[in-house]
């Protein structure tokens, strides 16, 4: 399974994280699912740690004012964006694979929604939502698992419009994306809680 498939998806959820500062409560609303128990490991050469929630709001307010209506409104739906890719290989297999059952679980017990499921032996694809009561996405759940190879985990909190999502990943330019976590105090190597590695 080659996870660079994936990547649309986990650039459609970056299209709408780059967003607003997390409001109190945020963990409970129930689109959110918890990935700071996952370890990063420390040996990982590739490793994508981004948690865009303490964006500050003028980034949609700058989309606004350079005419980028589309984005703007995005980014206002969204609440939370958490992002955690990295490489791992055959010695990290079992822990990871502990964290993918112990994230499936979760969400198969809080009702959410497949939108999309592979599963080859312990390779694991999938993507869930979180529909509230009036058919509204309000979470979306993203879960990458290739033994030996790499892992990836990704949840956007927020009212979601998969087709405006979409619609936009094929508008943005992903080059910049660096360029506006420096612009707005999100640093490449910056870490909060989620600053986490094994040996």
């Amino acid at each position: 399974m080659n996870t660079r498939r994936l990547l649309p998806i986990v650039l459609a959820a970056l299209v709408v994280s780059l967003a607003l500062p997390a409001l109190a409560g945020i963990k409970d609303e129930p689109g959110y699912i918890d990935l700071s128990f996952i370890e990063i490991p420390a040996d990982a050469e590739e490793v994508q740690d981004i948690d865009l929630t303490s964006m500050l709001v003028n980034i949609a307010d700058d989309a606004r004012a350079e005419g980028e209506d589309d984005l703007a409104d995005m980014l206002s739906m969204v609440r939370s964006v958490r992002v955690k890719f990295f490489s791992i290989d055959d010695r990290h297999d079992d822990a990871i694979k502990q964290n993918v059952d112990r994230i499936m679980k979760k969400l198969d017990q809080d009702d959410w929604t497949r939108i999309i499921y592979i599963k080859d032996g312990d390779e694991t694809v999938s993507v869930s939502s979180k529909n509230n009561k009036d058919g509204v996405i309000v979470g979306l759940t993203l879960v990458v698992f290739e033994p030996g190879e790499s892992a990836g985990f990704v949840n956007v909190v927020g009212e979601i419009n998969l087709g405006k999502l979409f619609t936009m990943a094929g508008k943005f330019d992903f080059d910049d994306l660096d360029e506006y976590m420096e612009e707005y105090g999100h640093g490449e190597h910056e870490h909060g809680d989620h600053d986490k590695h094994v040996e």
